[in-house]
């Protein structure tokens, strides 16, 4: 009878692949933690307050950046599309919270342009995003 031995003990597993991985999702997580991350991809700077409140139930945002242009879900909307789906959003939750958040460099007049869109169609609980800060 000839028996023969098996000879492993010289060979180990192929890890390159792994290596391939591992390198791979590094990267991906190096690239996308250093991502700006502002709501919408907006760059909108809020004016800081030491009486600001947190709000845990945010039902409805509209941002109003440098030039004064409306954003609703990151959308860019003129005045009357933004009536037109605030009021839709009334409809369904007459007691709806909207905040505003507006660039602390915008002008005074597109801030109350888009507390008055808000007033036009019903909404009567509003509040003004700020940076809470001393």
């Amino acid at each position: 009878m000839n028996f023969q031995r098996n000879n492993r003990r010289g060979r180990s597993p192929d890890i390159l692949p792994m290596i391939d991985v591992v390198f791979f999702l590094l990267v991906f997580f190096m690239l996308f933690t250093t991502i700006k991350t502002t709501p919408f991809g907006l760059d909108v700077e809020l004016p800081k307050a030491v009486t600001g409140n947190p709000q845990q139930n945010t039902q409805f945002e509209i941002t109003v950046n440098r030039d004064g242009a409306f954003y609703v879900s990151g959308k860019m909307v003129t005045g009357p599309e933004l009536r037109a789906q605030l009021e839709q959003r009334l409809r369904s939750n007459p007691d709806l919270f909207v905040i505003v958040k507006a660039d602390k460099q915008v002008r005074y007049e597109h801030v109350v342009n888009a507390l008055d869109h808000v007033r036009s169609v019903g909404g009567y609980k509003l509040g003004l995003a700020v940076d809470q800060g001393s």
